[in-house]
C-alpha cells in the first residue's frame, strides 16, 4: 500500500464519520460517568460544576499526554516505512537516533499546544497537571505491555527506551526530593478511575476498528493506537464546546448551602 492509499483509506467516507460519531458518544457515556459523579459527591451547582469540569480535564490530558508521545512513535514509523530512497532518505538512515530525540520534544510542544489551545485547562493547578501526566507514563506503560506482550511485537522495544527516558526526564529534576517524588506518586495514583476509562475508550475504538478493518493490522499497531487518540481529541474539541454551553445554560443554584458531611470528595480523586 502507498502512502496515499494509506492516507486515503483512513479518510474514506462513510467510515471516518462513523468512526468519529462512536468516538464522540463514548466521550458523552464518559461525561455521563464525571457528572454522575459530581452529581453525587456535591451540593450546589457550581461544585458540581467545578468537580466534573475537574475530572473531564484531567480525562483530556491523560489523552493529550498520551496522543502527543504516541504520535511522535508513529511519524517515526511512517518515515520508516514510506522514505527508502532519496536524500532525506540517507540524512534519516544517518541521523534517525538524533532526529527521534526532537520528535520526543515536539511531541511535549505539541501536548502543550493541545493544553492552551484545542481545549484550554483552566482548572488543574501545577501539581494536578503534574500528577496526572505522570499517570499518563503508566498509560503509555500499559499500552506498551499490551503491544509486546499481547500483540507480540518486539519492533519498538527502542521506543520503551526513549519512552524512560522521557519520563525520567519530565518528572525528576535536580532541587527534587524523594518526598516531593512519593507525594507525586500518590497524587497520580488518585488518577488511576480516570486512567481506566480512557484505556476502556480507547479498547473499545480499536475493538471497532479493527472488527471493521478500518484500522488495519498491517499499517502498525502504533499508527492505528494514535489515530485512535487523533479522533478522541477531534471528539474533545467538539464536545467540549457544547459541554460548556450546556453549563453556561443552566441556572446556578445557590452554593451558600453547607455541603452535608456524607458530601465529600472521595479519596480516590
Amino acid at each position: 500500500m502507498s502512502y496515499a492509499d494509506y492516507v486515503k483509506h483512513y479518510f474514506t467516507m462513510p467510515d471516518c464519520i462513523l468512526f468519529l460519531l462512536l468516538a464522540m458518544v463514548m466521550l458523552a457515556v464518559v461525561y455521563g460517568i464525571f457528572f454522575v459523579f459530581a452529581n453525587k459527591t456535591f451540593e450546589g451547582e457550581l461544585k458540581i460544576q467545578h468537580e466534573f469540569f475537574s475530572l473531564s480535564e484531567r480525562f483530556y490530558e491523560l489523552i493529550f499526554s498520551g496522543g502527543s508521545i504516541i504520535g511522535f512513535m508513529a511519524v517515526y514509523y511512517l518515515i520508516n516505512r514510506f522514505v527508502t530512497s532519496g536524500a532525506f532518505y540517507e540524512f534519516w538512515s544517518d541521523y534517525k537516533d538524533y532526529l527521534l530525540l526532537v520528535l520526543m520534544i515536539i511531541s511535549i510542544l505539541v501536548n502543550t499546544f493541545c493544553d492552551h489551545v484545542i481545549v484550554r485547562l483552566k482548572r488543574l493547578d501545577k501539581s494536578e497537571m503534574a500528577s496526572i501526566r505522570l499517570t499518563g507514563m503508566l498509560y503509555m506503560i500499559i499500552i506498551f505491555c499490551y503491544i509486546k506482550f499481547i500483540y507480540e511485537d518486539n519492533n519498538y522495544d527502542m521506543f520503551i527506551t526513549y519512552f524512560l527516558t522521557l519520563m525520567i526526564g519530565r518528572f525528576v529534576y535536580f532541587d527534587a526530593s524523594f518526598k516531593d517524588f512519593l507525594e507525586c506518586m500518590k497524587q497520580a495514583a488518585k488518577n488511576i478511575p480516570i486512567m481506566l476509562i480512557a484505556l476502556a475508550f480507547l479498547g473499545i475504538l480499536c475493538l471497532r476498528g479493527y472488527s471493521t478493518d478500518y484500522l488495519l493490522k498491517h499499517n502498525g499497531v502504533i499508527t492505528n493506537i494514535f489515530f485512535c487518540h487523533l479522533y478522541i481529541v477531534v471528539a474533545i474539541f467538539i464536545l467540549h464546546f457544547a459541554v460548556n454551553v450546556y453549563f453556561n445554560n443552566r441556572k446556578p443554584k445557590s452554593d451558600n448551602k453547607r455541603q452535608s458531611p456524607n458530601k465529600k470528595r472521595p479519596s480516590c480523586y
